[in-house]
């Protein structure tokens, strides 16, 4: 008696269930009726984004080809022109549903108007690498995609491999076949900084010791040669003086007395050229003795600074020549 009773209670449950299940069935294509009119009436007040969501949740509730088909409209009022054909697609290739039957023709014509913005991509030599387009990865291999038409970023990865990236301009409508060949990589990053890291350190070994006392004594050589120079031009101011004093003598009366112009001009030239040679030979001497300082006071490239000695450094200043030290 107890397993005839067991029985009846199995068979009531599963007729139960099976009551229950179509029930269940049609409540959720009712509530996928009821998001569907929703979306509709959005899409009639321009809100297609808030359509698109309310179509996409109906869809979830109850995958009906009418749904589907208003998911894919959606999506092409929103320019998701690659979504679009894939659901406009999926919702005309489904057979008998009454409300595709209706709407067969318009949906027809929404996917042409589709397809007139996709175009199929094709990527020959990415058989095993992944294909990226404007920073989407679309998959693996070669394709075919379904792309965007316009001008794209299509980028191939592989390991091993260099990234390969180029822009395409993929026809409206068509196809576009791209070959690429990706060049395997020599090293990786890590390799690549240690051989940049082990070249510095050659380079730096063969570099030649650094003289600190170098640039001290290019400065004295340099305060050397301007301190001949300025005695030079001393010297020929004075010869050039000398001239002039020559030639006043010959053909002038002399100082304190009435003479020509031409004599006064002598006079005035000779004061000039003095005052010159003066200021010249001064300044010659001060930069000659400030830059023979500096090259006795340079320090030497030989010795270490740890063990360095006391230095002196000195050069011409306003006053004459100025000297500091390190002890």
């Amino acid at each position: 008696m107890r397993n005839a009773g067991s029985s009846l209670i199995a068979l009531a449950f599963l007729a139960g269930a099976v009551l229950v299940a179509p029930v269940a069935r049609a409540d959720a294509a009712s509530e996928s009726e009821a998001l569907i009119a929703k979306g509709v009436e959005l899409r009639e007040r321009g809100r297609d984004d808030e359509a698109l969501t309310v179509f996409r949740e109906a869809l979830a509730r109850s995958p009906s080809a009418r749904a589907r088909a208003q998911v894919g409209l959606a999506e092409q009022a929103l320019g998701m022109w690659v979504l679009a054909e894939a659901d406009l697609s999926a919702a005309l290739a489904i057979d008998g549903d009454p409300w595709i039957t209706k709407n067969r023709s318009a949906l027809e014509g929404a996917l042409a108007v589709v397809r007139r913005r996709v175009t199929t991509l094709e990527v020959r030599g990415a058989e095993h690498a992944d294909v990226y387009v404007d920073g989407v990865k679309l998959g693996t291999g070669a394709g075919p995609y379904h792309v965007e038409a316009g001008r794209r970023t299509l980028e191939v990865r592989a390991s091993g491999f260099q990234s390969t990236t180029r822009t395409v301009e993929l026809p409206p409508g068509g196809m576009a076949r791209e070959t690429v060949t990706l060049v395997a990589a020599t090293s990786s990053p890590t390799e690549s900084s240690a051989a940049s890291g082990r070249a510095l350190v050659a380079a730096d070994e063969r570099r030649p010791a650094e003289d600190p006392g170098a640039g001290q004594r290019l400065l004295g050589w340099a305060f050397v040669g301007t301190g001949a120079a300025l005695l030079a031009t001393g010297g020929v101011g004075l010869v050039v003086r000398k001239g002039i004093i020559d030639d006043y003598n010959a053909a002038c009366p002399g100082l304190g007395v009435e003479q020509p112009a031409s004599c006064d001009e002598q006079v005035s030239s000779s004061q000039t050229w003095l005052t010159v040679s003066i200021l010249t030979l001064v300044g010659g001497g001060v930069f000659a003795a400030g830059g023979v300082v500096l090259v006795a006071a340079a320090p030497s490239g030989s010795k270490s600074t740890a063990g360095a000695k006391p230095r002196l450094a000195c050069a011409p200043s306003a006053g004459g020549i100025a000297c500091a030290g390190a002890f």
